[in-house]
């Protein structure tokens, strides 16, 4: 990732997405699977933020509601770990949208190592990254100095 320090913005540079699905019988399809849900899962680590209020949704619309588009997507590379599962037919089962699990910890991560700083909400919001790096800065100058 690259993180803006004026701004707070993050951006996902490359992407690397091992994926474990048992036998992968037809690579392409795999493919698409990962990258899609590597695509969703950028877009709820950075952008995406559903309201609910008493188990409702209040997110009326996508005029508000950001969701990534190829723009927001970087180089992703899928490694497909194949191991036999034996309940799945052919040794194979489905890849669906595990791959939306992966990119939240992954970015927070990057953002932890490359600014010093620990954002534990999410979506990583510009704002919330400029508070804790500031919070950084101020916890640095209390140090003593040698």
């Amino acid at each position: 990732v690259e993180v803006d320090e004026l701004t707070g913005a993050v951006e996902v540079k490359e992407y690397l997405a091992a994926t474990e699905a048992g036998r992968v019988i037809n690579p392409q399809s795999f493919e698409q699977q990962v990258q899609g849900a590597v695509a969703q899962g950028i877009g709820y680590a950075l952008s995406e933020r559903i309201v609910v209020q008493e188990g409702r949704i209040m997110n009326p619309n996508f005029d508000t509601y950001i969701i990534p588009t190829a723009h927001d997507v970087p180089e992703t590379t899928s490694v497909p770990v194949e191991a036999h599962e034996p309940s799945g037919p052919y040794g194979m089962k489905g890849v669906g949208e595990v791959g939306i699990n992966g990119p939240l910890p992954a970015i927070a991560g990057a953002v932890s190592s490359a600014c010093g700083i620990r954002v534990t909400t999410a979506p990583l919001k510009a704002q919330d990254i400029l508070d804790a790096m500031q919070q950084h800065r101020k916890a640095d100058e209390r140090k003593p100095r040698c």
